[in-house]
């Protein structure tokens, strides 16, 4: 089984009420965004040659009890009421190992609302590529791939090549590094309850998407007014 696992916290500090702000026609704002998303590869599932073969269970963590009623609607869905302690801005290493204790599945995918371009496609394109390479990876997350020069500043010191063997490679030769967006991690349950994790030891950097605007994170103010104003149209 594949368990689904959104966490949506009831307070924000960067964005007031982020996660259920209005959002046009959207009451629930990113939430209701995201749960559409889902419900939609809920129904995609059931059409799909490979994904069908799987079991699939969604759970929505949170401590918001605005949420928890409208989650009612969707009888799919399993509610999780999160302890109030694991709804801390600095709780994330505790809530991983609280994780698989609400999901049953062997395999556990931790999504976002703040994502809310990566959608029911996307999700079946992430989850299909986890699976394809299941035997070497044991997990995989979205990702930004940087194929330029990065230097660390505070290390001083070049993380993108060694500049000892050559000092301006060719950029398509340069060392691979990718940018973790947040927008969906997955992984075999071993690794949280194991490696107390959401990444494992051999993971897969998944960055194969169509638009670069899937990736994008609602994190501060700019980003969701931006949001709200170029990009909501792509939902």
């Amino acid at each position: 089984m594949i368990s689904f696992f959104l966490p949506i916290k009831k307070n924000s500090k960067r964005v007031k009420n982020k996660n259920t702000k209005k959002i046009n026609n959207f009451q629930f704002g990113l939430t209701e965004i995201k749960i559409s998303q889902l419900k939609k590869f809920y129904n995609f599932v059931k059409k799909d040659n490979i994904l069908q073969k799987e079991k699939f269970e969604y759970i929505v963590s949170s401590d918001n009890e605005q949420i928890k009623k409208y989650i009612k609607k969707f009888p799919w869905i399993k509610f999780d009421l999160r302890p109030k302690k694991l709804a801390q801005d600095d709780c994330l290493e505790d809530l991983i190992e609280y994780v698989p204790k609400v999901c049953v599945g062997d395999i556990i995918l931790w999504t976002h609302v703040t994502s809310p371009l990566f959608n029911h496609l996307s999700y079946s394109r992430f989850i299909k590529n986890f699976l394809k390479n299941i035997k070497k990876n044991d997990s995989s997350f979205t990702a930004s791939k940087i194929q330029s020069f990065i230097f660390n500043a505070t290390k001083k010191r070049w993380l993108s090549h060694n500049r000892n063997i050559n000092k301006w490679p060719r950029t398509q030769d340069l060392d691979k590094i990718y940018s973790i967006n947040n927008a969906a991690f997955i992984s075999k349950r071993n690794v949280y309850l194991n490696q107390k994790d959401r990444i494992g030891k051999s993971p897969l950097p998944f960055s194969k998407l169509v638009e670069e605007n899937e990736i994008f994170d609602i994190d501060n103010e700019n980003d969701f007014n931006y949001f709200k104003k170029n990009l909501l149209k792509k939902i």
